[in-house]
């Protein structure tokens, strides 16, 4: 049973802040949930202090709070996880399709279909998920949580993110709410939602904590760690918070004898990158200097290091760059103030940029500091 407290034609509530982890404080009162600071949330009347529902509502995880003219309903976290996949459910679809006859993948010895996960992100059909669930398949299905099936065609996609964007001729979906990255932490709970397996188990849900933040997992842009379980088919589903906001889209296990719960999300901060450049140019406009880089072994293995920047391995023969006072073996220290010691640090600085943008390169040489002045081309 779910357990529900109703608290009738009053705005204002006491006692209920004594259920937090956080301090409250006589005189100038502040509140504090899990040490952060609500602004606002005490008001006092007749020498009492009382806590606003509202400052409750989006501080508090595992409490949720609904207002009507006659009731306030506040619910603890007694369900939370059932209420979480309830609320996000609807946003989440399967995808289904054979495989191109041209696909490396491809048997004559099989039905060849295979399945992935989407999430809806607009009401008029508007689906993301993960580029290696859909860039070889030659019919794509799109199957909604109420079990309806309808055609999908693919608008974008991108390999090196790893994302793509789907289009259903259906309206009135239900999109997901995307949450902030800013407000991730290690240690958070998280669900993942999706398809693993068999195509009869899609909206299976999993329970974990995020392991870690700005992880590489062999590709070419940073991602979120978890070990809430994912497997074959939960490619391109949602990894959401306790608020039943989508952080990221489950992309990467890592797999072995021995492994266990290494599982890689990329964040919702990428997606929605990837989203505005599909909807506003098609593809991922990315800036370009024509710069071959290389990194040093303490920054491919993630260890503590002095070693700053990149090294310019080579300049690809009439590039940009060609035209920049940028050497061979000179190292690249920072873009625009903002250092990058990693191929995946100078990626992630590029998304802030497109071609035509000015950046200030500073660089290293024969241990002299210089700054170069780039505007990117496009390839």
């Amino acid at each position: 049973m779910i357990k529900k407290t109703i608290i009738k034609s009053v705005c204002l509530v006491t006692a209920i802040v004594f259920m937090t982890t956080g301090t409250y404080a006589a005189g100038n009162v502040t509140l504090k949930i899990d040490g952060k600071q609500v602004n606002d949330a005490v008001k006092e009347f007749n020498g009492k202090q009382y806590v606003l529902v509202d400052s409750l509502a989006g501080n508090l995880d595992g409490i949720t709070v609904s207002k009507s003219d006659k009731s306030i309903e506040i619910n603890t976290d007694t369900n939370r996880i059932s209420n979480i996949i309830n609320k996000v459910g609807p946003s989440v679809v399967g995808i289904i399709g054979k495989l191109k006859e041209s696909s490396y993948d491809y048997s004559e010895y099989t039905d060849n279909l295979i399945f992935g996960t989407g999430v809806i992100y607009r009401s008029d059909g508007y689906i993301v998920t993960n580029a290696h669930v859909v860039k070889d398949m030659d019919t794509i299905v799109v199957v909604l949580s109420n079990s309806k099936a309808y055609k999908a065609r693919l608008k974008a996609i991108d390999d090196s993110l790893d994302l793509a964007v789907i289009k259903i001729d259906k309206g009135g979906l239900t999109p997901a709410v995307f949450g902030d990255m800013s407000s991730v932490a290690v240690g958070q709970e998280v669900v993942a939602i999706g398809t693993p397996l068999s195509f009869n188990l899609r909206n299976s849900a999993t329970k974990g904590i995020i392991s870690g933040m700005n992880r590489s997992a062999d590709g070419e842009y940073r991602f979120i760690q978890s070990d809430a379980a994912i497997n074959g088919g939960n490619s391109g589903g949602p990894l959401v918070n306790m608020k039943g906001q989508v952080i990221g889209i489950n992309s990467v296990k890592l797999v072995g004898f021995g492994v266990e719960g290494l599982n890689f999300s990329i964040p919702v901060d990428t997606v929605r990158y990837a989203i505005s450049h599909f909807e506003k140019f098609g593809k991922i406009k990315r800036p370009y200097l024509g710069i071959v880089f290389s990194e040093s072994i303490t920054s491919q293995y993630g260890l503590p290091s002095s070693v700053e920047g990149l090294t310019v391995r080579d300049i690809e023969e009439g590039s940009d760059a060609e035209r920049y006072d940028i050497q061979v073996d000179d190292k690249l220290v920072s873009v625009n103030g903002v250092k990058v010691n990693s191929i995946i640090d100078y990626n992630e600085e590029m998304k802030k940029y497109l071609p035509g943008d000015k950046a200030a390169f500073k660089l290293l040489r024969d241990n002299k500091q210089l700054t170069v002045n780039v505007v990117f081309g496009e390839k």
